[in-house]
């Protein structure tokens, strides 16, 4: 009778996609011994054992014998124990989750409600958040405001150029914005060139919008740095020559350096911001006998640097351009002159700037301000691909900031970001304590996030129409693109896994989905604790178990072949930044001339 009873109530046990399931256990699963013993106690009348429980740290109990995909699931976890407990991982830190995507069946679960830190995994979390805030038709604009132009093409006073955090601004889109002016008939601009720090739609203070403390400047070009040549001089004992690109006469060379006739070659090289200029020094000594070196320097004040460079595209498109070039400072005085002899621009304030000289007159024939050219980048979908493909820093920080400044208006911020992502996810059903965000682009070792929390996360963004087609092609596709185009080469995941990689100092993340049938799981690998030359083979481990997750979409029967349970040399080509790199894009944008690879460090690249 109580027997049953206890099958009766089986019946009305949790379904297979429930979280964390305990599959029933029916009498003809009982262990033979246990049913022995219970009998010789009882008098012959048996008592079913109690439901299996999983080993500690494990989170999914075994399949029960009737379960159709029983040896399936059994053959996965035992491979993907052999991974977690193999002599790569068995002695790190390691969260893993595993799901069927459709259904939600938790088919493996090691520690996976455990916070850890996602590395880059973070980025999937920050284009969430701008995603569902934003919306896939969202652009960023490039502003250029000034008075039209007269019938001459003459516009009277100055021009200013704003922006609104778009990552993707380069100088080609500055020439750009130059050839609409003079397609408008611009010829000549009596004023100046003003870079506004603000971003579009904030009227925050000026003079404090520049300031990096606040966020990123909305107005960037490229990696707003500049390339200082240094060659050495004709005789021992003179000054090098030097040069700067892009050319400005905003930029003032202090020339400081050595030529010696040999030894080694150290030179130093920073820039400062001095009024309305770049005061670029050059110390240290260079031989006789050395190339040309450069040193790819960031400048300090973004807004300015757009300002020259919109400056110099004018120029070189035909347009007169009487002033400089400086920043706006919204109180109409003139911030530049150029520097054969005009007003300087000095603006009010700051240890490294003077008051203006003098105060001229208003000029009564400026008319209204206009937008006179506007340049919009690529649809947001477009920008998240390089983020989680290419794992940019840079762009991930500023996409973040940019969505919190869209939401609750103001300058830019990392908080404001963090903000909106929070309360993102929440709106999406995570719970709180899955995820600690500290960033946008998991720099640093700040954020948390649980592998139960990814993968629940990964989920739901397929699902979500506004979301998973998006985020589904911006994660790197196994062997072929992004981060992982030469971790999967070759192996039986490769082009049926798209997954966002994780790098810093002894972290190493992978999570995405796996399987190019009707079963696709979702996964997410979280290790912590390796030391950096070990990152290859963790790597390979994390390999290792995607391949069984895909043997276990296709049905594939029987162990994970010898050559794909082996950890190899993997090592991306584009590794991802170490947190000693954090001033640096993880990829080093150096398939892009445009965005410079260099660090603030300001490392010397030799040309013969």
């Amino acid at each position: 009778m109580k027997s049953t009873i206890f099958v009766l109530m089986l019946s009305f046990a949790l379904p297979a996609w429930a979280a964390r399931p305990k599959p029933a256990v029916k009498a003809k699963c009982v262990d033979k011994k246990a049913l022995l013993a219970t009998k010789a106690k009882t008098g012959n009348v048996a008592r079913p054992a109690p439901a299996p429980s999983p080993p500690p740290g494990h989170e999914v109990v075994k399949p029960s014998l009737d379960d159709p995909d029983h040896d399936r699931i059994l053959h996965l976890q035992e491979a993907l124990d052999g991974v977690v407990h193999g002599t790569v991982l068995g002695r790190l830190r390691v969260g893993m989750r595993v799901e069927d995507l459709t259904s939600g069946r938790a088919l493996y679960g090691w520690r996976s409600s455990v916070l850890m830190d996602p590395a880059s995994n973070q980025k999937v979390l920050s284009t969430t958040a701008a995603l569902l805030r934003l919306g896939s038709a969202f652009r960023f604009r490039t502003e250029v405001t000034g008075a039209p132009p007269n019938l001459d093409g003459s516009i009277a006073g100055d021009l200013v150029i704003r922006g609104s955090g778009d990552p993707s601004l380069r100088s080609r889109h500055i020439d750009e914005l130059a050839s609409v002016l003079v397609q408008r008939g611009v010829t000549r601009v009596t004023g100046a060139i003003l870079g506004d720090p603000r971003r579009i739609g904030c009227e925050d203070n000026a003079d404090n919008a520049d300031n990096a403390m606040i966020g990123r400047s909305p107005l960037r070009v490229g990696s707003a740095s500049v390339d200082v040549r240094v060659r050495p001089g004709d005789k021992a004992g003179g000054r090098p020559l030097v040069s700067i690109y892009p050319a400005s006469e905003a930029f003032v060379v202090v020339n400081q350096a050595e030529t010696r006739a040999k030894g080694k070659s150290r030179l130093d090289v920073s820039i400062e911001r001095a009024g309305s200029r770049f005061s670029v020094v050059v110390r240290g000594r260079i031989a006789t006998n050395k190339g040309e070196v450069v040193i790819r320097k960031t400048t300090p004040s973004h807004a300015l640097f757009a300002a020259i460079m919109l400056r110099q595209a004018l120029i070189q498109a035909g347009v007169s351009v009487e002033g400089g070039a400086g920043i706006w400072t919204g109180d109409h005085r003139p911030r530049v002159a150029s520097l054969a002899g005009r007003l300087m621009a000095l603006g009010p304030g700051g240890a490294d700037v003077t008051p203006p000289l003098a105060q001229p007159e208003t000029d009564a024939s400026v008319e209204s301000v206009e937008i006179l050219a506007l340049h919009e980048s690529d649809p947001l979908p477009l920008l998240l691909r390089r983020v989680n493909k290419d794992s940019d820093n840079e762009w991930a920080e500023r996409v973040l900031e940019a969505v919190g400044a869209e939401v609750y208006g103001g300058t830019p911020s990392t908080s404001k970001g963090v903000r909106v992502l929070r309360e993102s996810l929440t709106e999406m059903g995570l719970p709180a304590t899955a995820f600690v965000p500290s960033n946008g682009s998991g720099l640093g070792h700040q954020n948390r996030v649980t592998a139960a929390g990814m993968a629940e996360l990964l989920r739901r963004i397929y699902f979500d129409p506004r979301l998973g087609p998006e985020i589904m092609q911006s994660l790197s596709v196994g062997g072929v693109d992004g981060t992982t185009r030469n971790r999967f080469h070759g192996s039986s995941a490769a082009h049926g896994v798209r997954a966002k990689t994780g790098t810093l100092t002894g972290v190493s993340c992978l999570s995405g989905f796996v399987g190019d049938g009707p079963d696709v799981l979702v996964f997410s690998i979280l290790v912590e604790g390796h030391r950096k030359r070990a990152v290859t083979n963790v790597r390979s481990a994390q390999v290792v178990a995607v391949n069984a997750m895909m043997r276990f979409a296709r049905k594939a029967a029987g162990p994970l072949p010898v050559e794909e349970g082996a950890t190899g040399g993997d090592l991306e080509s584009g590794e991802e930044a170490d947190e000693g790199e954090e001033a640096t894009p993880e990829n080093s944008d150096a398939s892009d001339p445009e965005h410079s690879a260099g660090s603030s460090s300001g490392g010397p690249v030799t040309r013969p």
